[in-house]
């Protein structure tokens, strides 16, 4: 299960400062890192995925290829919560003709199979965007807080920018985290977003 904060990022110091306020509480348990990622998404040619509310992603993330399901999402104000099954690949030519046969021994296999069969898959759209992150250890909880800047590859070819803040949660009390959400989007005046970057590409 993926649990997770959105928020519209319109300056991006905003991040700097989040991880200023950290290190100055001793909350931080990592240096910021800095992934390039290009994420492509595929799906039937009958869209057969994304009519059941599901994302296959192959993400380029630097020199880590991870093919991602997310299925049974729910959002609300900027909380967003969904099913999630990762896989390390890093085979080029698996994500260059991805299947749904690699997440056979997962649950993600099962939804897959019951939206799109044996249908061949092709990709849909990518994005191509830099995210900085660290993780947030409050004592509580322990969260990762991420900027990402780019753009996304709108399904009919013209490009949107992305500026978004994610506060993830990783374990431990939930309410402490979501209280931690709710600081850092009154300190800085954040509006939450509930639009995924797949669903920015399709609108």
């Amino acid at each position: 299960m993926e649990t997770e904060f959105k928020y519209r990022l319109d300056d991006t110091s905003v991040f700097d400062s989040i991880v200023e306020t950290a290190a100055s509480g001793k909350m931080g348990l990592e240096a910021v890192e800095t992934i390039d990622m290009h994420a492509a998404y595929f799906d039937t040619e009958d869209f057969d995925f994304r009519k059941k509310g599901i994302a296959y992603r192959i993400r380029q993330e630097d020199d880590r290829c991870t093919a991602t399901i997310k299925w049974d999402v729910n959002v609300k104000e900027g909380l967003h919560r969904r099913e999630e099954f990762n896989l390390v690949v890093n085979d080029e030519r698996f994500a260059l003709n991805p299947n749904i046969e690699i997440f056979i021994s997962s649950d993600a296999y099962d939804v897959l199979l019951e939206a799109a069969g044996d249908k061949p898959l092709k990709p849909t759209i990518s994005m191509d965007y830099e995210r900085k992150q660290f993780k947030v250890d409050t004592g509580r909880s322990i969260s990762c807080i991420s900027v990402d800047e780019g753009v996304i590859h709108h399904i009919d070819g013209h490009l949107i920018p992305v500026s978004e803040l994610e506060v993830e949660w990783y374990y431990g009390d939930e309410a402490d985290f979501m209280e931690l959400a709710h600081r850092i989007q009154s300190k800085y005046g954040l509006e939450t977003e509930d639009r995924s970057k797949l669903q920015r590409a399709f609108e």
